[in-house]
């Protein structure tokens, strides 16, 4: 048996790199953004394409980079205490740049989904509170853009998403 100047023959040696090579490509499929994760601390963001990272040390979390919809159904009370159900829609999609905080700051997709339906709603209920019954009734067209600004202003300025269009 030949052996290598370490001692080790040259099949261990294959048989040792066809387990580690092939485990080290990670592929970022189109419409999806990677954050690299460098023994559990977030470091690089990758976009579509296939790369080459040690799979020991180097972990890929991946996110939906498309618009992504929530559609909220809920309650609330106007200026007179007139009970009224809203369905609102809010699309948002999330800055590829600010990847590596979304990781560190919420971790899931899911989580950070959760916390702008949270704020969403609290917006648009503060919003609707502060109109009577007839007034939304009457003049619909023109609050809804005014929900629309303000989680707007919210969402995008702390979240690291841009809301593409809030629907109530």
């Amino acid at each position: 048996m030949r052996r290598d100047r370490t001692g080790r023959s040259p099949a261990c040696v294959r048989r040792v790199l066809f387990v580690l090579v092939p485990a080290s490509f990670h592929t970022v499929d189109t419409g999806e953004i990677a954050v690299v994760k460098h023994l559990g601390k977030a470091r690089a963001v990758r976009s579509s394409g296939t790369y080459f990272d040690f799979w020991l040390t180097e972990q890929y979390v991946t996110y939906d980079a498309t618009v992504q919809t929530l559609n909220i159904s809920t309650g609330a009370y106007s200026k007179d205490a007139q009970s009224m159900d809203f369905d609102m829609t809010v699309q948002y999609q999330i800055n590829a740049e600010q990847s590596i905080e979304i990781a560190e700051k919420y971790g899931s997709l899911q989580t950070l989904s959760n916390r702008i339906e949270s704020v969403s709603l609290e917006r648009a209920k503060s919003i609707l509170s502060s109109y009577s019954a007839m007034t939304i009734i009457e003049t619909r067209e023109s609050i809804s853009p005014e929900v629309e600004r303000t989680i707007q202003s919210t969402i995008s300025d702390n979240y690291y998403v841009t809301i593409v269009a809030v629907v109530l």
